[in-house]
């Protein structure tokens, strides 16, 4: 399954805050990969560019939401307050996409958006 990669990065957090956020959803993202599935993990794709003006919340969200309509089938969430995060679920709810479970990342939720497997990020 392709699998969007969401969670908390922090444009204005520290640099230490932003670099554990995508050191997290990278082990995501390598976790999915080497349970069969295909990922786009935003975090690694575009760390860094938080430090560019020319790009907004906006533009991120734009770009996010580009891969969750074109190319996702599932989302993978990572724990964590993020605006930027919520508003990919809602997208993602809103597309009917299926969502997929951290620890058991071979199994993915057929019941439908809203719904997720139990669970929580494994260390």
């Amino acid at each position: 399954m392709r699998v969007f990669i969401s969670g908390p990065y922090g444009d204005h957090n520290p640099k230490e805050v932003i670099a554990e956020n995508v050191r997290k959803a990278d082990k995501v993202a390598r976790d999915l990969m080497a349970a069969g599935h295909l990922v786009y993990c935003p975090h690694t794709m575009s760390h860094g560019w938080e430090d560019d003006s020319r790009l907004t919340r906006e533009r991120y969200l734009e770009l996010d939401f580009s891969f969750l309509r074109f190319w996702a089938e599932g989302i993978c969430r990572i724990p964590g307050e993020s605006v930027g995060a919520d508003a990919e679920m809602r997208e993602a709810t809103r597309l009917g996409l299926k969502w997929v479970d951290m620890p058991d990342v071979g199994q993915t939720n057929t019941q439908g958006p809203g719904d997720s497997i139990a669970g929580g990020i494994g260390g």
